[in-house]
């Protein structure tokens, strides 16, 4: 039941937006009480960050992707696919993040790493289903996908400290481009942190202007390309340019 609310949470944000959201809406598309909600949330807050978990979980299957391309392929073919799936991830992230700018309880919980705890408990609730169902003989659960340490996941590790939250993502980017560096894939002398800077703030401007002033708005006045691959291959070509071989400024 509590998948099926999550689920249906993260439905109504995305068509809504969390201003519009109510708990009564999720409890009918989920097909419950809006009483039962409350069984599996202490709060409306803590249903909205649940699913704001969620979405964010395609971010970290990305970047799982991405640091598993070390020495693969090209370092522009690894960051166009990444910035791609960025591109629609924060499209999906929009609708949910201005009212959480204005709510102190959920700017908290994103700087506590909140989204990965989220995912982690998920996992740890699904371990002990799978052990409970294999004492009563029935099959096992797998992991959720996108979990920590499971599939499509990031590895496991510890949370806490300045690399989690909302600037995980960067840092587990500079992390990606310096080991490309260090196997001679990107310059010695490239500016790591402004270079995955200037990628996700990249990915996040399209994002905004797709949503604010539409496709064709940023078609013409923008002249960027509205599909996320084709803007996502411009981008990467322009970041690298001087910092990658082959790639004169």
């Amino acid at each position: 039941m509590r998948e099926r609310i999550l689920a249906a949470a993260v439905e109504v944000i995305r068509s809504r937006g969390i201003v519009a959201a109510t708990t009564k809406e999720i409890a009918r598309r989920a097909g419950v009480s809006e009483g039962s909600l409350y069984n599996h949330f202490t709060s409306k807050t803590a249903l909205f960050a649940a699913a704001l978990g969620e979405v964010t979980g395609t971010a970290r299957a990305a970047m799982t992707t991405l640091l598993e391309s070390v020495g693969q392929g090209t370092v522009e073919e690894n960051l166009v696919r990444y910035a791609a799936d960025m591109v629609r991830f924060y499209g999906e992230l929009l609708p949910m993040t201005g009212p959480v700018l204005a709510d102190p309880e959920l700017i908290a919980w994103l700087r506590d790493n909140g989204p990965t705890r989220a995912q982690e408990q998920a996992q740890k609730d699904a371990t002990a289903k799978m052990g409970t169902r294999a004492r009563s003989g029935q099959p096992g659960a797998a992991p959720p996908s996108g979990a920590p340490g499971g599939p499509g996941g990031p590895p496991a590790g510890p949370s806490g400290g300045s690399a989690t939250g909302p600037v995980v993502g960067n840092g587990a980017l500079i992390g990606y481009l310096d080991a490309e560096r260090r196997a001679g894939r990107l310059a010695a002398g490239a500016p790591l942190p402004f270079v995955a800077a200037a990628l996700l703030g990249g990915c996040q401007q399209h994002a905004f202007l797709t949503r604010l002033a539409g496709p064709e708005a940023v078609a013409s006045g923008a002249q960027l390309p509205g599909a996320p691959e084709e803007f996502a291959a411009g981008l990467v070509r322009a970041v690298l340019a001087g910092h990658a071989p082959g790639r004169d400024a």
